[in-house]
């Protein structure tokens, strides 16, 4: 029998231009309260390298800061799921986070780009249709690509718009 799992707020700052969903925090994540908490999942070394930031294994809220910096917001298409074990094939019931729609036009988000074709698909499924940006996926379970190019694909995500102005 699986335990029902509840995902992780949203990451958002002031005027968020970009959206990036994920499908749903693995057990690490949910037991750190951190998205991509799983040091082999690449997502943050990624975006640190999009950025043109250096990696030198930051604490979260570091992450986050380099999120709020460049006006990139950072949520799940699952709220609820029973799942066991990290990978999506796993999950099961998923409570889908309808909020999304309401959440994209409140903030006046641009563009959404999903983290691997799962979490849009879940998204298709439960939400509704949206525009498909769907960069390759930066779990460790996605080895079919090198980093380098994975992070040569994520670069849209910082050419989407000029970088936020400095006061």
């Amino acid at each position: 029998m699986s335990t029902v799992h509840k995902a992780l707020p949203p990451v958002c700052g002031e005027n968020p231009r970009v959206l990036i969903l994920g499908t749903f925090p693995s057990p690490l994540s949910r037991e750190k309260q951190e998205y991509y908490g799983n040091p082999r999942n690449q997502f943050w070394r990624i975006l640190f390298g999009v950025f043109g930031e250096v990696f030198e294994t930051p604490g979260y809220e570091r992450k986050k800061e380099l999120l709020l910096q460049n006006r990139v917001a950072l949520w799940d298409v699952i709220t609820e799921c029973e799942a066991v074990g990290a990978l999506d094939s796993a999950i099961k019931n998923p409570i889908y986070n309808t909020a999304l729609p309401g959440f994209i036009a409140e903030h006046d988000i641009e563009t959404v780009f999903f983290n691997g074709n799962n979490a849009y698909m879940f998204y298709r499924r439960g939400i509704g249709a949206i525009e498909r940006n769907v960069l390759p996926s930066t779990s460790p379970a996605h080895a079919g690509m090198t980093f380098e190019e994975k992070l040569r694909r994520w670069r849209d995500v910082r050419y989407t718009f000029p970088p936020a102005q400095t006061l």
